[in-house]
């Protein structure tokens, strides 16, 4: 699709530019993954893309388009499917198409499984074709639907803060500072169609709710509403990387001891930081101990300040999740039912420390964590198995767990075609010594290792395009 020589820059096209460079989001050598629906805002994304790329914005700019097919809503997905096909021959684009079938489960809601389907798909795509980012075309109106809807749970500044313009995996979005109706006015102004999804309008969603009935009402105090949640977003979310770099500043001091399933907390100093930073330091104790802040309230950290942080010795709490929360004397213990509160970090490696999906287990007192995530998420680079793998779920054979090395262990690396390799002749082709071969975790399922952490992940258990569940495993270091 090529532009007249005569077609004039839209607004929304100045819109992006700015944003890609004000924001860092793009540079003129990356090869982008554009998530297609087949949607307005989507179309809209990708064609202002490939105008960044024909108007010289961005010359060296690869773009891929990608669509998921979930088959929900029968002829027209099928419709939506030839659509994105069609729009990547125009556009002379390289179209990847995935078809999934959603299996309702207990606890999940069947639009957060679509969204992990959907971006394990993503995953899957840019480390096979050696792509640097993805972009989702979120608009502004999105961001204050998100707003509204944290708004309603009660969020504080990290949700308030909205969707983030660029995340730290790769996913950006170029149209977070455009709405819907510039969106509309820039299609129409090229002249082209698009798919139109009527579950958007079902009101049994609570998004489609707030678009359809909240969002219209503000509009009678304010016509720029949606305008001005994004603005506020921004201020939020600068606001709030302000006060993650103080946590992890006052994290250091505060903190006393961290290993495999507790955290140990100096109650003098956490009891003379402000209120705000207790509870994000309280939360962040619970989150390294669950895994995940997910199922964390604020029910959950106002009673942890206020039944054992601000009680007695010998104060105890029970959380949801395995959770328990202990005073002894000047010291606050988060952990978990069962794990021995002064326990070496290492010393149950020999049997194998359980790594729940989601969850994470701490490698050492001071080491990072290895964290187990559902679904795959977008990462910079390929998954060499060195800081992440990618994994198939279905071909684990069971739960995780993490382990030494044992006498006699194989595995069969990466790269090798399925060959079979000693775990001690590894360590001597990787020139480990002897005397640190038994701190090198290993991520064992009970079909064999997975991951020789670090290191090298085992051919058998990578995801493929065969894939239909993804485990991401992940080594993150602590700020």
């Amino acid at each position: 699709m090529a532009l007249g020589r005569n077609t004039a820059p839209h607004p929304v096209f100045r819109q992006v530019v700015a944003a890609v460079r004000q924001k860092k989001l793009l540079r003129p050598d990356d090869r982008v993954l554009v998530a297609v629906s087949g949607g307005p805002d989507s179309v809209c994304l990708v064609l202002v893309l490939h105008e960044l790329r024909q108007r010289g914005v961005l010359p060296g700019l690869d773009l891929h388009i990608a669509h998921v097919n979930y088959s929900l809503r029968g002829e027209e997905s099928e419709k939506d499917e030839a659509y994105v096909r069609d729009l990547g021959n125009t556009l002379s684009l390289p179209a990847h198409v995935e078809r999934v079938h959603l299996v309702p489960r207990s606890g999940q809601a069947l639009q957060s499984q679509a969204r992990d389907a959907r971006y394990a798909f993503f995953t899957r795509v840019r480390r096979e074709h050696g792509l640097t980012a993805v972009a989702t075309g979120h608009t502004a109106d999105d961001q204050a639907e998100t707003i509204l809807m944290w708004l309603l749970r009660g969020s504080g500044t990290s949700g308030l803060a909205g969707i983030p313009a660029q995340r730290g995996d790769g996913v950006i979005r170029p149209l977070l500072g455009v709405t819907r109706e510039q969106v509309l006015d820039y299609l129409a102004s090229r002249g082209v169609a698009y798919r139109t999804d009527a579950s958007n309008a079902a009101r049994v969603y609570r998004r489609n709710r707030i678009r359809h009935e909240i969002v219209p009402l503000l509009r009678t105090f304010n016509p720029r509403i949606v305008q001005g949640l994004a603005r506020a977003a921004e201020i939020l979310a600068a606001d709030a990387a302000l006060l993650d770099d103080l946590e992890r500043e006052r994290w250091k001091a505060v903190v006393k001891d961290v290993a495999s399933g507790r955290v140990v907390l100096q109650g003098e100093r956490l009891a003379q930081e402000p209120l705000g930073l207790q509870r994000r330091l309280i939360r962040r104790a619970l989150s390294v101990v669950h895994g995940s802040a997910v199922g964390l309230t604020f029910r959950h950290v106002s009673d942890v300040l206020a039944r054992v942080v601000g009680a007695r010795h010998g104060a105890k709490l029970d959380l949801p999740g395995g959770i328990v929360v202990e005073r002894d004397g000047a010291l606050t213990t988060v952990g978990r039912s069962g794990v021995g509160g002064r326990a070496s970090a290492g010393a149950n490696w020999a049997t194998g420390v359980s790594l729940s999906v989601p969850g994470a287990v701490r490698l050492g007192e001071e080491g990072p964590r290895l964290l187990a995530l559902e679904g795959g998420e977008p990462v910079k680079g390929r998954a060499d198995g060195r800081s992440v793998l990618v994994v198939d779920a279905d071909r684990l054979g069971g739960p995780l767990t993490v382990r030494n090395w044992r006498p006699g262990d194989w595995f069969c690396p990466s790269g090798m075609k399925g060959h079979r390799k000693k775990l001690q002749d590894f360590f001597v082709d990787q020139k480990i010594p002897r005397t640190r071969r038994a701190e090198v975790p290993l991520a064992v399922a009970p079909a064999g290792i997975v991951w020789v952490v670090g290191y090298r992940g085992d051919e058998r258990f990578l995801a493929g395009q065969a894939t239909t569940r993804v485990v991401t495993l992940k080594l993150e270091k602590e700020d």
